[in-house]
């Protein structure tokens, strides 16, 4: 390839475009029009004789060349930047990037309040959107660059897949208050005995309680899953049924008619993890957000 025919300035077009997952994004992101960002789509397409990125519902999805060569351009971006001085570094101040986080109901509800505080507070122009992902998605959506960040359990995600530790889960269990049986404790036998509620958002009757259980030669009765922590006490509160859940989401409130109890098993409980795709580990305003939310989680701890 002649370096010489080159414009920087499509690299600085691939790297928005692989950073913001739509067209408009992306233009907006360097100060173009959307015409003028299409027709540099164009040219990086004739450029390397690729696609590169695929419309999709929700913008653009990068092909498989464009994510072999998002390493390597944003690399060498990187050394041009800090050659200049650090001209076109990230500010926080200045910037109207859109990121997109995967997590759940409960950890938006614990997490993004003082995240947004923070946001309002230094970047007011940069907006977020929170996805519900499916955990099984979740890899495949950092892959594909339609979510930048992810915050979940996925221990066997592949390499491609960076992670940090954010804050330890600590599980309650909780009953209703009018429980025909449970009143000044859970014990084992009580909670084996009675069906369960368990929140997951794999779609089945199998939980990570259950695997315990298995480890133990026990079993219980899972008579409902759904993938909504938030819907957990009003269900309880009128059903015979037990819910194990993060104590996070009993602290967003004073629940009516549900009380907690210990799970009567010796745990050490989780860790919740933030989840990002390695081409992104050197982007600035990426490596950014990322600092902002650890930084809140260390803050709130919601365990």
């Amino acid at each position: 390839m002649n370096l010489a025919a080159i414009d920087l300035n499509l690299l600085v077009a691939f790297d928005a475009l692989l950073g913001e997952g739509s067209v408009s994004a992306a233009a907006h992101r360097i100060g173009l029009s959307q015409p003028a960002m299409s027709k540099r789509l164009a040219h990086l397409r004739q450029l390397f004789a690729d696609d590169l990125f695929i419309r999709h519902a929700d913008g653009v999805r990068p092909t498989e060349k464009a994510l072999d060569l998002a390493d390597p351009i944003r690399s060498a971006l990187r050394q041009i930047e800090e050659a200049l001085g650090g001209f076109g570094q990230f500010s926080p101040t200045r910037s109207g990037r859109v990121f997109r986080i995967a997590t759940t109901d409960h950890l938006a509800a614990t997490l993004m309040p003082s995240l947004m505080a923070s946001l309002r507070s230094i970047a007011p122009r940069i907006a977020i959107i929170i996805r519900n992902l499916h955990r099984q998605d979740v890899v495949d959506s950092l892959e594909k660059g339609s979510v930048d960040l992810a915050i979940t359990i996925l221990p066997d995600a592949p390499t491609s897949i960076k992670r940090a530790p954010l804050f330890h889960v600590k599980w309650l269990s909780i009953v209703s208050v009018n429980h025909p049986e449970v009143r000044d404790e859970l014990t084992l036998e009580l909670f084996l005995k009675y069906p369960h509620l368990l929140v997951t958002h794999v779609g089945d009757l199998k939980g990570y309680i259950d695997r315990m259980l298995d480890d133990r030669g026990l079993k219980r009765t899972v008579a409902m899953s759904l993938p909504y922590a938030l819907a957990v006490p009003a269900i309880i509160s009128r059903t015979d049924m037990i819910c194990t859940l993060s104590s996070g989401v009993l602290d967003l409130a004073d629940w009516p008619d549900v009380r907690s109890f210990p799970v009567p098993l010796e745990y050490s409980g989780y860790t919740e993890t933030m989840l990002w795709h390695r081409r992104n580990d050197s982007d600035p305003g990426q490596a950014w957000l990322r600092r902002l939310v650890a930084g809140v989680s260390a803050t709130l701890n919601p365990s």
